[in-house]
């Protein structure tokens, strides 16, 4: 079989994916697919079909701090968390013949108020590409489950981690201190380093560069 007819044969030897991951708590907890369920599904009939499917490019969409405001009896308080919007591009390889693939994209956003933005958005659009992919039915819609309350306000977007990689090797190239340059520009953080930043700082090593 083809990769296409291997697809289909997955898509036709699947059933629904059980909703066994708690998501939230008390009244607005609700029930959904985990991506450990969907890939309990998925393994062994990729196996039974000669079928290898993995995440082979990831692409950094957005990256941002958000400044969330909740208003209780006149009190409003804010909280930041970091929203990461990755791209994923998950190919389906056929074993028996590893040149005939397809592709699937798929989008993951993950919000967190600590580091897990990049966990979260990866497994988000890894879970969605096979079930795109392999066509499978969980009754989950997300439009089913309102967002969670509170107004987002977007504050200075961040630079992405290939910008960080590739300011640092260039400070190594001109040698320059990364650590003292970031100083410069007002970041005490890398990874909070703004795009603003980012900027600035190229700027500086322009200037160096150019012996002023």
């Amino acid at each position: 079989m083809n990769i296409f007819e291997k697809m289909s044969a997955i898509t036709a030897e699947l059933t629904a994916v059980a909703k066994n991951l708690s998501v939230g708590e008390g009244r607005s907890s609700y029930k959904a697919v985990g991506e450990a369920d969907v890939l309990a599904a998925v393994r062994p009939l990729e196996v039974k079909h000669k079928v290898y499917s993995y995440p082979v490019d990831r692409e950094i969409v957005s990256s941002q701090i958000m400044e969330s405001e909740r208003e209780y009896k006149g009190n409003v308080t804010k909280t930041q968390k970091q929203f990461m919007r990755v791209k994923t591009t998950y190919r389906f390889v056929n074993m028996e013949n590893p040149e005939e693939f397809v592709d699937i994209v798929s989008y993951g956003d993950g919000v967190d108020p600590q580091d897990k933005a990049p966990g979260k958005a990866m497994t988000y659009s890894d879970k969605y590409a096979l079930l795109k992919a392999y066509k499978i039915i969980t009754g989950e819609d997300p439009d089913q489950y309102k967002s969670e309350e509170g107004r987002f306000i977007q504050t200075d977007k961040l630079a992405t981690m290939r910008e960080r990689e590739a300011l640092y090797k260039l400070c190594q190239t001109v040698y320059v201190d990364y650590n003292n340059l970031l100083a410069k520009v007002g970041c005490t953080d890398p990874k909070k380093l703004t795009a603003e930043q980012h900027a600035a700082a190229l700027n500086i090593l322009r200037n160096t560069n150019n012996g002023s």
